[in-house]
């Protein structure tokens, strides 16, 4: 069993349907058609669920930091890299054809 992790990801967030076992587990391989969509751009995808019971998501576009015991302990990204970073992933989210808005989201993630 891992630690509980925070992740920040800059990109749009899916929700999924817990009853849906095939498409959780295309996210979790990325074979989902959106994570294939998303790697033919560069972009990066994240499939889970903060803990046992709540909502499963999928986010596509760029991991910016991933913090607890068993990842970073802490992340420094300076402004004018963070600001490269999200017209790059909104340029990418646009090729790929996402055409919802992106936005700088913080996941936790617990551990169950």
């Amino acid at each position: 069993m891992g630690a509980d992790a925070f992740f920040a990801f800059y990109g749009v967030k899916f929700a999924l349907d817990p009853e849906d076992e095939a498409g959780l587990d295309a996210c979790g391989d990325e074979s989902d058609p959106r994570c294939l969509a998303a790697k033919r751009c560069g972009l990066q995808t994240h499939s889970g669920r903060m803990t046992d019971g709540e909502d499963y998501f999928l986010y596509i576009g760029q991991r910016l930091g991933w913090l607890g015991l068993e990842h970073d302990a802490h992340a420094h990204i300076p402004s004018g890299l963070l600001a490269q970073t999200m017209a790059q992933v909104d340029a990418k989210l646009a090729q790929a054809g996402f055409g919802q808005p992106a936005a700088l989201h913080l996941q936790l993630e617990a551990q169950y």
